[in-house]
């Protein structure tokens, strides 16, 4: 109603007022009321806290706080307006009073209110305040949900209300450890964060606070605010508690237990999980999902993608039953804020030899056509999922195909088959896995059927190992050494090696087993004088492999013991026959070339000077020629006595040769023989 119009109401009703001899209900009163007893006002105790203000359109109400006893108590709002006139509402017990524009209380001019208790004879007053009541008007506090987000750090509350006034907002918040603290959201408009009016024709406000590392409690009031920027009005109530958890939110220790795969293809996972809760304000206990959390955990199937639904979110600590294929499982922590990943684990796929026997070898075919590969059927309306993935760098990519549900039985057989087309079928080991599931519709009912190799290509001639080399190790025996088959890189594919080992004369031939991990062998009791060929071949579970191209090796043949004796006398008789023979040979060049000096015992005289007399002297034979020896001796030189003598001295030409002459002078030159030399 407009304000001419409540001008209006109140002039008319005023003369009504002041005619009435009683109160009507719903109005003013304007008798006097008792005077109260002497010394009974002004106590400390009674009414307190009054608030006056229009609700909504022509409603009005005033409400007060009171601090006594409620028994016999009874209360009364006074009015007071221009020209000293007064007037009562009558409440009773009650702490509020209601009324509108027809009560006799002007809205348009200034009024003092306010409330009167009388208890027994006694009267106590509250403070009085003094109003525009038309101006001063009290809005609702947030209504419904409040909304949190986070924006730039903060924390950002939304909510609706129901009026289109121009508010002013206030908050409080409080953590585990703090009281109350009050903080300004500031005046709501249409820029910025204010009001903003929806499709629905109903109001938004908004208000940025502060964000903790602990659990908060928030609280949410309103107020009219005057066009001229002024207060019109007091604070609503306070909202409900808003509850807002903290960043970033505790993580929780968790452990994964997996145990092998059984019969059924499924393997047990147990969490093991310490979640604990952060401490939260009083008004946030038991409210959820405010400051608390939920940990839940996402399992992701990495195996067979082509399936509808690959992820299933369960809650944090569920026992779950897992197929053999690999799966990421992320444990997500849930607030109000959303869901938000904290830690990843990886749970790879079931080692294939660690899968029970039957599901560990799968019955593949490869043909020129295609491959295939079959499996029992299992219960009728089983649904499957065929996965193949070629091993090695590069070929990461897998294959998946979804085999609808199908009619089984106890001798039923499934059969899938893929074409040979390019990067389909190349030679090379690859992996293939069977899945089956009653629900494919979710992730976590698969189970293993199959999981294991099988290498592509024609098995038997891709196998054969290359490069066979042969190394003689001793008179017997060699040592036989080949390529690894590329077999060897397909697990469970290669069962071992066969090396075959025969004489060229077809009299003998062994063969000998050696493992998938092995590469050399060595072959003993051969027989020597012959020669022989080897030849290596790879087996499979299925076929065996084809045999290596020959390898020809001579064996020389093996002397007696007896033999080796006298062959090796025979030699060192040879060594000291030829020392000797080298030895004389020597001897007769070093005669020829260096003849032997001559020797004092081939002398045929000396001649000494005759003061010496006999004397004795000493004699050496030449040390450089060892064969000629002179026998150490005592030459004796004598003196001629007579001349009679001379005829006794043999001749030194000897027969037939001339007498050597005379020489003249003293008959002592006469005696010397010829060559001799005098005696120093």
């Amino acid at each position: 109603m407009g304000l001419r119009g409540t001008s209006l109401h109140i002039l008319i009703f005023l003369p009504l007022c002041r005619l009435s001899a009683s109160c009507r209900a719903g109005s003013c009163c304007f008798e006097k009321l008792p005077l109260p007893p002497d010394g009974a006002s002004g106590s400390l105790s009674g009414p307190r806290n009054l608030s006056c203000y229009r609700v909504s359109g022509a409603e009005y109400e005033c409400s007060w706080q009171y601090d006594g006893s409620e028994d016999n108590v009874t209360h009364f709002l006074r009015c007071c307006f221009g020209s000293g006139r007064c007037c009562y509402f009558p409440a009773g017990r009650s702490r509020a009073v209601q009324f509108s524009e027809q009560a006799g209380v002007p809205v348009l001019s200034n009024v003092t209110f306010w409330v009167e208790s009388r208890l027994g004879n006694r009267t106590l007053k509250s403070l009085a305040i003094s109003l525009y009541l038309f101006h001063w008007t009290k809005v609702s506090p947030p209504l419904g949900d409040i909304k949190v987000s986070r924006s730039d750090g903060q924390l950002r509350l939304d909510w609706n209300v129901s009026d289109e006034v121009q508010a002013e907002v206030q908050f409080r918040r409080r953590t585990p450890t703090t009281n109350w603290t009050l903080g300004d959201c500031g005046p709501q408009n249409n820029s910025g964060l204010g009001v903003i009016e929806d499709i629905h024709g109903s109001s938004s406000e908004s208000c940025l606070c502060p964000s903790e590392s602990m659990a908060q409690e928030f609280q949410i009031r309103r107020r009219q605010r005057l066009s001229s920027g002024a207060p019109g009005g007091p604070w609503s109530s306070w909202s409900s508690s808003v509850c807002v958890p903290p960043e970033p939110f505790p993580q929780p220790e968790v452990k994964f237990l997996v145990e092998p795969l059984g019969q059924g293809g499924r393997r047990n996972l147990t969490m093991q999980a310490q979640a604990a809760q952060p401490a939260v304000p009083e008004g946030c206990r038991g409210v959820g999902p405010g400051a608390q959390a939920q940990h839940l955990v996402r399992v992701h199937m990495l195996s067979c993608t082509c399936q509808r639904k690959t992820s299933k979110t369960v809650s944090l600590g569920k026992p779950l039953k897992l197929s053999g294929a690999a799966y990421d499982l992320v444990v997500v922590t849930k607030t109000r804020f959303g869901l938000s990943p904290s830690q990843t684990w990886h749970l790879p796929a079931q080692n294939v030899s660690e899968l029970p026997p039957g599901m560990r070898t799968p019955n593949v075919s490869v043909g020129d056509d295609g491959t295939s590969v079959h499996w029992a059927a299992q219960a009728p309306g089983t649904a499957y999922c065929v996965e193949r993935q070629a091993l090695g760098p590069g070929r990461s990519h897998a294959h998946c195909a979804l085999i609808g549900p199908a009619a089984g039985g106890p001798a039923a057989t499934v059969t899938h088959s893929w074409s040979s087309g390019p990067g389909l079928h190349q030679e090379g080991c690859y992996h293939v896995a069977v899945f089956a599931s009653k629900n494919p519709e979710k992730p976590l009912l698969w189970s293993t059927v199959l999981s294991g190799y099988y290498f592509g290509g024609n098995t038997s001639v891709a196998g054969t190992p290359r490069q066979v080399s042969v190394r003689k190790r001793s008179g017997d025996s060699v040592s036989v050494e080949w390529t690894p088959s590329p077999l060897g890189g397909c697990p469970g594919v290669l069962t071992g090696y066969v090396v075959r080992c025969e004489a060229e004369d077809g009299e003998w031939a062994s063969e000998w087993l050696v493992p998938p991990a092995e590469t050399r062998v060595t072959l003993r009791g051969l027989r020597g004088g012959g020669a022989y060929r080897v030849q290596v071949r790879a087996d499979t579970a299925r076929l065996p492999g084809a045999w290596s191209p020959a390898q020809r090796f001579p064996l020389e043949a093996r002397m007696s013991r007896l033999a080796i004796v006298f062959a090796s006398l025979g030699s060192f008789a040879s060594v000291l026959l030829v020392g000797g023979l080298g030895y004389v040979g020597l001897n007769r060049a070093a005669w020829r070339l260096c003849p032997p000096l001559p020797t004092p015992c081939a002398s045929t005289a000396v001649e000494l000077p005759g003061s010496q007399g006999k004397q004795a002297w000493q004699w050496r034979g030449p040390a450089d020629f060892p064969e000629v020896v002179c026998p150490r001796e005592t030459l004796v030189v004598e003196e001629a006595r007579d001349s009679d003598d001379a005829a006794a001295v043999p001749e030194a030409g000897g027969p037939g040769l001339p007498r050597p002459q005379r020489a003249s002078g003293s008959p002592e030159a006469a005696r010397r023989p010829q060559g001799a030399t005098q005696a120093a």
